[in-house]
């Protein structure tokens, strides 16, 4: 396998670019699940669903494993195995997952998982995807701040994810809390059911991907000048004001606080 140079470690400017123009149609999928599962027959929904749904559990898990748990399900593991070993791993993968309409499906991997396995790990990615807009972080590092005591960081995750609270770190804390009878526990509960803050939703969301990105494709390190060139004029992902270099390198600054692996 042949290492080409490329503008961003890993990543070419094309394959960035490529990579932060999914944001949008993941934002509007994940509007426009829940009216799809209502509007769409109930036979259908129940042929599917079987007895239940529940992913909660799968944020227990790293964020590559639960990658790698999609791909198995979605029966792609060759094909990713055969994009590594390809002359530009990005490349064959960006070109088979983003463009595959995967039109035959036999059960993944083993032919062990079903089609509610797939609806379930593919709204934990999305969910994943959100967080990292909103919180630098994938749920998953979320769970692991709760385990340490953060509640704060179990707040922020019911804000993206309800169905969250069914997971084994998040049901023993909400357990101890009705122990304990902690109202305040539960007022912070309450808030987070509302989900995302106005706050929230204006950060600066998919900027903050597209450093998560950049540090998974090995730059730690950036001038403002290359920040300013990267996310204002190339992926247009923040506007051209005066203030504009030194707003980036806080939001590089911050996220370089969390780790991506």
């Amino acid at each position: 396998m042949e290492k080409s140079e490329k503008e961003y470690g890993k990543l070419s400017l094309d394959q960035f670019k490529r990579i932060i123009d999914e944001l949008p149609e993941i934002r509007k999928q994940i509007q426009e699940v829940p009216e799809l599962v209502k509007s769409a027959q109930k036979v259908k929904i129940d042929e599917i669903l079987g007895d239940g749904i529940c992913w909660a559990n799968v944020y227990e898990m790293p964020f590559d494993e639960q990658i790698a748990l999609l791909i198995c399900a979605m029966g792609r593991a060759k094909a990713l195995h055969e994009a590594a070993q390809s002359k530009d791993p990005v490349q064959a993968a960006i070109d088979t997952f983003m463009t595959d309409e995967f039109e035959y499906w036999d059960g993944g991997e083993g032919g062990i998982f079903s089609m509610r396995d797939i609806v379930g790990l593919t709204i934990a990615l999305q969910r994943n995807i959100l967080s990292i807009m909103l919180f630098h972080r994938t749920l998953d590092k979320l769970v692991d701040e709760t385990k340490a005591g953060d509640d704060s960081s179990l707040f922020k995750a019911i804000r993206i994810d309800h169905s969250i609270v069914a997971c084994d770190t998040f049901a023993a804390r909400i357990s101890r809390a009705e122990l304990e009878g902690d109202k305040l526990f539960f007022r912070h509960f309450r808030s987070a059911l509302k989900g995302p803050s106005k706050k929230h939703w204006e950060a600066y969301k998919d900027l903050r991907y597209a450093l998560c990105i950049l540090r998974e494709s090995g730059f730690n390190t950036m001038s403002d000048a290359q920040l300013e060139d990267l996310l204002v004029y190339k992926l247009k992902l923040y506007s051209n004001t005066p203030g504009a270099r030194k707003n980036l390198r806080k939001q590089f600054t911050e996220s370089k606080k969390f780790s991506t692996t």
